[in-house]
Parts: structure tokens; C-alpha cells; sequence
């Protein structure tokens, strides 16, 4: 493929030049589109790398194919410009590319059994049984511990469900398409893999071992709990309230339910939290933990180390009466009671409590013993849910490790001058925020949250997890820190309190919520606001989670074109590949036509009062339709925007040319058996290729030449002007002065600009079409008037004197060239 590729190089160059030309300006205009298409997918892949953006991991495994899939093609359009210098670049490339794809690669999800797990069996295997069955498991076994029968579908039975359905492609689709911040869209996605789910067929293998395990755990007609046991669920990260737990089902209805519990997998609030939390959807595959229904007469939770009473040197029982269900979504406030740290707890007197929904003393003592031999087993602060029958049974129904204060909520400040409008509000949430009052009282208000709003709400309903990175604070009349939304609230930061209002907010007031002194205050106050944490904050698991592929994707190593490692072996990243290649598109196309014009022999004599002998060679829309066949073009014929801007500025009437000079390559001429030439011969002429948006010209006064070779089209990322002015007839000192003149004008226009002896090169890109055009124009102007620059200058003074007088002509003129 190699030598094919340079033979055809090769026989073009010697045969047919122009046909290379044009092909070598094919494959330069592909390079430059996918140029900016790779530059966006690099962006958009250092959000998601940083944290800017919130996405699955699918979005990104996306993006980087498809950058990879632009920078091959770029890789391979340079080498089809010019395949004896980079052939060894898309070795380079494969190579960086597979880095990639080995740093971004998943683990395949595995299908085999076991798919059901006795309860006693689970607390062994957390990859299999996921943290909610595990850790109950673990408890099961610690002596006295009141846990009821259960097992487990585990999570390799969830791979299976979604591999026997066929739904691994529709759910990748979906996935690559979530951003956390588009709720809208996010609800529409979610949902179309939940149907997909609810749609499927649960395995016979699988079915199977389901009935036979509910029939293990209850008699008759009973009924059964289906629960969520996510790989990642009641960890380190909580997940606390996300997915769905079906209850009171009926023993025929198991299947159905299973099936919906592994659907809750995809709400949107799930999604969003563990996107959030840089966990992919592979690190959360659904596990289900079937229990037996409690009849329960009071139900609740316990916190080990309750921080809202004695520094946290309490254990803390929050109770209702009937299910648990209505604590933790928020919907209710509970009875709460403190108890003493220790191997015998007893009723703190420094914390009334508030017996309302609690069961008597006796119990509340033996949760608090349970309490610390689980703190003990699992050797940190305990979140554990009870249950009480109508008998007086006392159940252990779930334990996951408490989600301890931010570190800021444990610092400690001075007394504040300012009094606060309310105080001695329930803390569920410490923190600090700030920002407009903003009501949510339905489910439709609560979609509109604003961005940074202080919401205040009736409850603190499971709903409200969806949008908690919006929020600065919430208010809430009911709930308490035992709820799912305060337990998510705690691990983003976000201050919560709860507790009637002594005087009433108004919509739009701006207001400062002190979730760790319970109070609220009028306004943004300075003093409390400089307890809050400085930037947003993302869990180091999204930022870490990309640490491997960042190296070989968004870095730039290339930094210098004039540096020893601007080679193909010196790209170390797609970037790199992506900087190399358009630097060096750039440069061949700014080389294209050498000083014997080959491959012009198409091209077309330029018509013009200006005493220069120039060919035009019409790459594609260059010119007007009806100049094909003309020897002869003139001004008014080009249709190049790049061209008529620049020959705006060189034809400017303002600039004397000589009417006996023709300018050509006085250089050359000198050179060969002088007078055998024409004046118009195209060894000494200038030459220009031209298409709709792309010019390149070399042109020659004299003994100096000049290339200009630019982009000038809507899309401002493609766009860019390269410039070269070089030689002189004058002195050495005197060429240098001429140099320095034209720096100094190219600096006030922004170019970026270096010179090597009496040659300078200027550069300036990535700016709008207008823009181009009127620098174009001046440019034009420049090279116009500087032509014979070099024959009057005599010292620096005389140099600032004459860019200052350039300025004042160049931009004083009504140069009409922008849009209107």
C-alpha cells in the first residue's frame, strides 16, 4: 500500500503536476474539516474529563472513537499531501490509538450463575449480591442479630436478563446520549430503556430459582419485599433513596416485580446520581434482594453516631408508626430519640426526645445495642433500618455505612454579629448557601428549579434528588436527617433544614442558609458565605475514573513547531497527532507552487493596470462561471474570497506603482541568459491557487518574494492566514529595517511573528470571516506598499515613523469588506 501510494506521488509529480496540486488541495480541505471536528470532540472530552460536564461513561468511550476516526483520516490526508515525508505517521497514530482504547475499555459484564444467593450465602460475595444484600448478609451471621430470611438475585442474573433480551446495544445508544444537566433529556432516555426492560422476558433459569427461593422464605400467601442491591449501593456511596424497592407483592406477582426493580436501575435520579459519582453503568449492575413483608407497627431508622446531638457522641432513633417508607422518602417527620454510645445504651437527657412513632423503652435500648455490635462488624458508623411487628418482633431490614458531614461542617467559627431571621431549625444537612427563594411545592415546580436557587419545599421528597446540583440550599417544612434526600444532601454539600417558618419567605428573596447553625438569614451574608466551599464539587471518582486515557487523548505535548520532537515519533496523544497534522497540512500547502510555477501550466493570466505579471490557477469556484475557456481573467472575475480581499488592498489607488517596471523575479532573471525571456514568461511571474475560500500566492517584486497562503470561509476554526516576505534589493541593514517595519504592522494586527535573516513569517488563525477578509485587505495594502520599501529606510526612528503613518492611511480608508 506504501509504495503503491508513493509511485502514484511520484508519477504525479513528474507527469502530471497540476493533477497533484489539486489532489494535494483535496486532501488539505478534508484535513482541515476533520481538523475542527477533532478539536470539538477534544472539548467535549475534556468536560467530561474535568468534571465540567456530567455524562455516562458510554458518551465517552463515543466521543473518543469518533475522535480517533477524524484524526485517522487527518493522519492519512497528510500522507496523501505528501507520503515520502509522513509515511511512518499513521504507525504513530495506530499505536496512540490502541492506548486509548485499552484505557477506556470495560470489563464484559458476566452472564454466568450463580443467579440466586441464599441471604446467609450473600454477605461473602458483594459481586454478586451487591451492597445492600451483602452487608445484611454479613449481619445475618453476627450473633443475636434479628434478620429475617432472604436471598438474592444476583447481579450476574441482571447481565443475563439484559443479554437474553438483546438489550446491550439500545442501552449503550441511550447511555452515550446522557448529560446529567439535561433533564429533558435525560427523562426521555431513561425511560426508553426502562420499557426496554419491562418488555423482556425473564430467563427460565433465572425464574426458576426466584419462585423456588420465595417459596423457601414464606408460607401461602404472604407477601414478599423486592429490593434494589446495586454492585455500589449502601457503600461509600450511599445511593440512598435512588432506586425503586417494591413492597406488599404478591408471591405470583414476584417476576413482574423483579423485573420493575431492575427497570428502577434507569430512573432519571438514579442516573444522575451515579453518573455524578463517576461510577459507570457496568460498576452498578442490579442485584435484588427478596425478603418476607413485615407487618410492621413502627418502623424506622438508627444512626450509630448521630451528629445532631452531643457532637455526635449520641446514637440517634428516628421512628413512624406503620411502614418506614414514609420516613425515609421525606414525607413525614419522625419521632426521634438519643441514646448513649456503649456496650449499654441508655436514654441521653441531654436530647428530649420525641417518642411519638417510636417503640418503648426496652426496644429503643436493644436497637441501640444492635446498633453498636453492627458499628463494631463493620468497623465505622452505621445507617440501619428497623422494623417492629404488631407482635412486638424487632427486625434488622438493611445497615450501609452512615454518610458522615463534609469535613467543612466540622470546623468551627465565631459568633456572627448578624441575627439570623429564623434559627433553631433541624440540621439535616450541614453546609452553607446562598441565593433567590424559590417555591417547589408539585413535581412540575420541582422540574423547574433554577440554577443556585434556595428551594423551599413541603417535604423533602425523593424527586428533589434529580436536581440537587441546582440547588443552593432547601428549606423543608417536614422530613429530618434520617430521610434519603438529607443522606445525598450530606455527601454533595448541600444544607438542608427542616421545621415550621416563624415568618414567611417571599419568592425571589435572597436569603443565606446556615445548615450547620440551623438558621436562616436576610440576604447573602459575607461572613457565613466564606464558610462554603470555594469551587463546585466533584467527587475525585469522575475526575479519576479518566486519569489513564487523559495522557493519550486531550493532552498536548506538542507545543512548539521549531521544537526537536515535532516528528511523528513525538506524538504521544490524539492532540499531538491532531497539532502535528494541521501544522504541517499548513506548511506543505504554504510550499505547494515552488519557483518554477510547476504544475500552473493550466493556470491563467491575470489581466490588471498593475505592473505585475501573475497566473491564477482556479482550484474549484475560484472564478465565475464563464471563465473556463478564457486565456485571460481579470479582477472582476474571481469569485475566491480570500483572493478579492487581499487584491482589495493590493490594488489600493493610493499606492504608486511605477507604469514602465514590471514587477517579476528580477532574481531569477539576473540568473539566467539575459533577454532570451519574456516579460510575462511564467518562469518569472507570480502565481496564485485559487478556490472559493482557500488562496495561496506567491508573489514577486523585484529582488524579494512574498507567499501568502489562507483560509477565509464561515467556519471560523478552519480559517487562518500564513505569511512570508523574504529578500530585497537594498543593502543587508537596510532589508532588516524593511523587516522590522512589517513586524511592527503585523504585531498591531495580532499575527504572531518571528524572523530568521532578512525573512519573516507571520501567522494568525481561528478568526471569523469578516475578520479575515479585512486583514486580508491590509495585508494587501502591506505588501503593496513595502514593495520598494527597502531602498528608502535609514535608521529604527524612521521605521516607527513610517508604521505609524501606515496605521493611520490603512485604517482611516472606508474599507467596505465586512457583512452588514
Amino acid at each position: 500500500m506504501q509504495l503503491t501510494q508513493l509511485f502514484k506521488h511520484w508519477s504525479y509529480q513528474v507527469f502530471a503536476p497540476g493533477t497533484l496540486l489539486r489532489r494535494k488541495y483535496e486532501a488539505f480541505k478534508s484535513l482541515l474539516k476533520h481538523d475542527a471536528i477533532a478539536l470539538e470532540l477534544i472539548a467535549d472530552l475534556e468536560e467530561l474529563f474535568y468534571g465540567e460536564v456530567l455524562a455516562d461513561r458510554q458518551r465517552a468511550n463515543h466521543l473518543a472513537a469518533k475522535l480517533s476516526e477524524a484524526v485517522s483520516i487527518m493522519a492519512g490526508q497528510l500522507v496523501e499531501m505528501n507520503p515520502t515525508a509522513y509515511m511512518d505517521l499513521q504507525e504513530y497514530f495506530r499505536k496512540i490509538d490502541f492506548y486509548v482504547r485499552m484505557s477506556l475499555e470495560l470489563e464484559q459484564p458476566e452472564v454466568g450463575p450463580p443467579y440466586i444467593l441464599s441471604l446467609e450465602d450473600a454477605g461473602a460475595f458483594p459481586q454478586l449480591a451487591g451492597g445492600k444484600a451483602s452487608n445484611l448478609g454479613r449481619a445475618s451471621k453476627v450473633e443475636g442479630m434479628p434478620v429475617p430470611k432472604g436471598f438474592v438475585v444476583t447481579a450476574n442474573a441482571y447481565n443475563y436478563f439484559i443479554d437474553y433480551n438483546g438489550l446491550n446495544d439500545g442501552i449503550e445508544e441511550c447511555l452515550r446520549q446522557m448529560v446529567v444537566g439535561d433533564r429533558d433529556l435525560l427523562a426521555r432516555l431513561t425511560l426508553e430503556v426502562q420499557e426496554m426492560i419491562l418488555a423482556g422476558e425473564v430467563p427460565e433459569e433465572i425464574a426458576r430459582g426466584i419462585r423456588f427461593g420465595v417459596s423457601e422464605i414464606i408460607s401461602g400467601d404472604d407477601l414478599i419485599a423486592v429490593r434494589s442491591s446495586a454492585l455500589a449501593e449502601d457503600g461509600e456511596i450511599s445511593f440512598a433513596g435512588q432506586y425503586a424497592s417494591e413492597l406488599n407483592v404478591p408471591p405470583n406477582d414476584v417476576l413482574e416485580a423483579y423485573k420493575r426493580v431492575l427497570a428502577g436501575k434507569y430512573c432519571p435520579r438514579a442516573i444522575a446520581y451515579r453518573i455524578s459519582n463517576g461510577l459507570t453503568d457496568r460498576d452498578t449492575a442490579m442485584a435484588t434482594l427478596v425478603l418476607p413483608m413485615v407487618d410492621a407497627e413502627n418502623a424506622g431508622v438508627v444512626y450509630s453516631k448521630d451528629p445532631d446531638c452531643r457532637g455526635g457522641n449520641t446514637i440517634g432513633v428516628y421512628g413512624v408508626r406503620g411502614l418506614g417508607e414514609h420516613l425515609v422518602d421525606g414525607s413525614v417527620s419522625p419521632g426521634k430519640a438519643n441514646l448513649s454510645r456503649g456496650e449499654n445504651p441508655a436514654l441521653s437527657p441531654e436530647c428530649t426526645p420525641d417518642t411519638n412513632g417510636l417503640p418503648g423503652e426496652e426496644t429503643l435500648v436493644r436497637l441501640g445495642r444492635l446498633a453498636m455490635r453492627l458499628e463494631e462488624e463493620f468497623g465505622k458508623p452505621q445507617d440501619i433500618e428497623w422494623a417492629e411487628d404488631v407482635t412486638g418482633e424487632l427486625y434488622i431490614l438493611q445497615t450501609r455505612p452512615l454518610q458522615a458531614e463534609r469535613e467543612e461542617a466540622e470546623t468551627t467559627y465565631e459568633p456572627l454579629e448578624v441575627k439570623p431571621m429564623q434559627d433553631g431549625l433541624e440540621r439535616a444537612s450541614t453546609g452553607v448557601g446562598c441565593g433567590e427563594v424559590y417555591f417547589a411545592p408539585t413535581g412540575e415546580s420541582i422540574a423547574r428549579i433554577p440554577e443556585g436557587a434556595v428551594v423551599v419545599t413541603p417535604s423533602l421528597k425523593p424527586s428533589l434528588l434529580t436536581f440537587i446540583s441546582k440547588m443552593s440550599a432547601v428549606i423543608s417544612t417536614t422530613g429530618s436527617r434520617a430521610s434519603h434526600f438529607a443522606s445525598v444532601a450530606r455527601e454533595t454539600g448541600v444544607p438542608v433544614l427542616v421545621g415550621q417558618l416563624d415568618q414567611e419567605l417571599e419568592a425571589g428573596q435572597v436569603v443565606t442558609v446556615d445548615g450547620t447553625g440551623g438558621a436562616i438569614y436576610d440576604g447573602c451574608v459575607e461572613a457565613i458565605l466564606t464558610r462554603a466551599r470555594g469551587e463546585k464539587f466533584i467527587p475525585q471518582r469522575v475526575i479519576k475514573q479518566y486519569e489513564k486515557v487523559v495522557p493519550y487523548t486531550v493532552k498536548l505535548n506538542l507545543t512548539d513547531p521549531e521544537g526537536d520532537n515535532f516528528n511523528p515519533e513525538g506524538c504521544r496523544s490524539l492532540h499531538d497527532v491532531v497539532r502535528f497534522c494541521h501544522e504541517k497540512a499548513v506548511g506543505e500547502m504554504f510550499s505547494i507552487v515552488d519557483k518554477r510555477g510547476r504544475g500552473m501550466y493550466a493556470a491563467k493570466r491575470l489581466k490588471t493596470d498593475l505592473p505585475l505579471v501573475m497566473y491564477l490557477l482556479d482550484l474549484g469556484k475560484g472564478l465565475f462561471d464563464g471563465c473556463e475557456k478564457n486565456k485571460l481573467v481579470s479582477p472582476q472575475d474571481i469569485k475566491s474570497r480570500p483572493m478579492w480581499a487581499l487584491w482589495y488592498g493590493l490594488a489600493d489607488s493610493r499606492v504608486k506603482w511605477p507604469e514602465k517596471l514590471t514587477h517579476m523575479d528580477w532574481e531569477t532573471f539576473d540568473k539566467m541568459a539575459g533577454g532570451i525571456f519574456s516579460f510575462d514568461s511564467k518562469l518569472l511571474a507570480s502565481y496564485g491557487l485559487i478556490s472559493e475560500d482557500y488562496l495561496h500566492l506567491m508573489i514577486r517584486f523585484g529582488y524579494h518574494f512574498s507567499v501568502v497562503d489562507t483560509i477565509c470561509g464561515p467556519d471560523a476554526g478552519r480559517n487562518y492566514i500564513n505569511f512570508r516576505f523574504k529578500g530585497g534589493g537594498a543593502g543587508f541593514d537596510q532589508r532588516l529595517l524593511r523587516l522590522q517595519f512589517i513586524r511592527k504592522v503585523l504585531d498591531e494586527y495580532g499575527f504572531e511573528t518571528g524572523t530568521r535573516g532578512d525573512m519573516i513569517d507571520a501567522k494568525v488563525a481561528r478568526i471569523d470571516e469578516n475578520t479575515t477578509r479585512r486583514l486580508l485587505a491590509r495585508l494587501g495594502y502591506l505588501m503593496a506598499v513595502t514593495r520598494l520599501m527597502d531602498m528608502s529606510m535609514q535608521n529604527e526612528e524612521q521605521v516607527d515613523q513610517e508604521v505609524q503613518r501606515f496605521m493611520d492611511a490603512a485604517e482611516h480608508k472606508d474599507v467596505r469588506l465586512e457583512k452588514d
